[in-house]
């Protein structure tokens, strides 16, 4: 049984989007910033057609959001709370992964301090029960929302703490996709 995982800009047109999503088992989607001013001139693109398909996706299949911090650009407080609202009035149990960005190409912008990933997580906890910071040293285990136990431990190799679906601490749901 072969699971398909689909990584995204997120930005692809209502009906072909319908149709994929029967064949899609997680979507990680790229939320690049919460302003459609960003997604106008740093990416020549919209914001609304991203959270369309985020709001589409959520309803059909596991997805996963992922917000490439980049200092200067979408990490203010007031867009990472903009962006956290709006993924926790889908559901508190959606993943948020920030990522911290690094100079490529012809953007030379300084890279993202881990600080600001940090202030970011906080912010992101208040509302969301799974965050994972990416591009820095850190642990991205899952915890169990419910006891505060690990139930996913991320290492040079990996522990999973779930039974059919719970954690084996409490018993208490975990909504994620693994093969064991």
């Amino acid at each position: 049984d072969i699971k398909n995982v689909w990584v995204t800009n997120g930005f692809i047109n209502p009906k072909p989007l319908k149709e994929v999503l029967p064949f899609i088992d997680a979507m990680n989607i790229d939320l690049k910033s919460f302003s459609d001013d960003f997604y106008k001139d740093v990416c020549g693109g919209r914001l609304s057609p991203i959270l369309e398909t985020i709001k589409t996706s959520f309803k059909e299949t596991h997805i996963e959001i992922t917000n490439l911090l980049i200092p200067t650009l979408n990490d203010s407080e007031s867009d990472i709370q903009k962006l956290v609202d709006f993924i926790s009035e889908l559901s508190p149990d959606i993943p948020l992964h920030f990522s911290a960005y690094r100079p490529m190409y012809k953007m030379e912008i300084r890279s993202t301090p881990a600080d600001t990933l940090y202030k970011a997580k906080a912010i992101a906890e208040k509302k969301l029960k799974y965050i994972y910071l990416g591009n820095i040293p850190t642990s991205n285990n899952t915890l169990c929302p419910n006891c505060n136990n690990t139930v996913i431990k991320r290492n040079f190799n990996l522990k999973i703490n779930l039974i059919d679906g719970k954690c084996s601490f409490c018993g208490s749901k975990i909504p994620v996709i693994y093969t064991y």
